[in-house]
């Protein structure tokens, strides 16, 4: 199944998808009563008998390759939009809603790297016939990320020296430079994982 047919299904998922990070955000940030608890998983446990029946091979999934929707049609990544790309430079945002939450109102250091990986992978792959891999991923950060925000996230190709790629990107809430990063990628070889 190839990416244009994956973005040719219906908004069903998209609708699926946006419900599943509506759960988890209001699942984030609940303390519900045991009887609650009690019900929510025996639906889920009865959901996940039923996507059982339904599981495909790797090149047939949805999950991961839906570029027309935020994180790509997932959830474990932030909602991260692309709003300008080419191949030397990308701009999106990206909001980190209560999921992401460590503490004090600050996103988990953790979820960070996500962002980045996803968007300097996304610049690097840009360029090559194949896919590139993150071959190291360095984030710097400067200063708290704060969640439930909109913020600005960039990306620049650095040079290209063979398959591979050295990409650099930066977080921004407003002016305030929030993170930092740098990696490089590795264009991927016919027919290699």
């Amino acid at each position: 199944m190839s990416e244009e047919s994956v973005s040719e299904e219906s908004d069903d998922y998209a609708r699926m998808i946006a419900a599943l990070r509506g759960f988890l955000t209001g699942l984030s940030g609940a303390r519900p009563p045991a009887e609650t608890m009690r019900d929510i998983e025996s639906s889920l446990t009865r959901w996940s008998k039923e996507l059982d029946q339904h599981q495909v091979p790797e090149r047939e999934r949805i999950w991961g390759r839906r570029a027309d929707l935020p994180g790509r049609g997932q959830t474990t990544s932030p909602r991260l939009e692309i709003v300008d790309f080419d191949r030397d430079h990308l701009r999106g945002t990206v909001r980190f809603d209560r999921y992401y939450l460590g503490r004090n109102g600050a996103v988990h250091g953790g979820a960070i790297p996500m962002v980045f990986d996803e968007v300097l992978g996304a610049l690097a792959s840009a360029r090559g016939t194949a896919m590139a891999r993150t071959a190291y991923l360095h984030v710097n950060y400067r200063s708290i990320t704060p969640a439930d925000k909109d913020l600005d996230v960039t990306a620049r190709l650095i040079s290209v020296v063979g398959r591979k790629r050295m990409v650099t990107g930066e977080m921004y809430d407003g002016s305030v430079l929030l993170t930092d990063a740098e990696g490089l990628f590795v264009e991927l070889k016919p027919g290699q994982p």
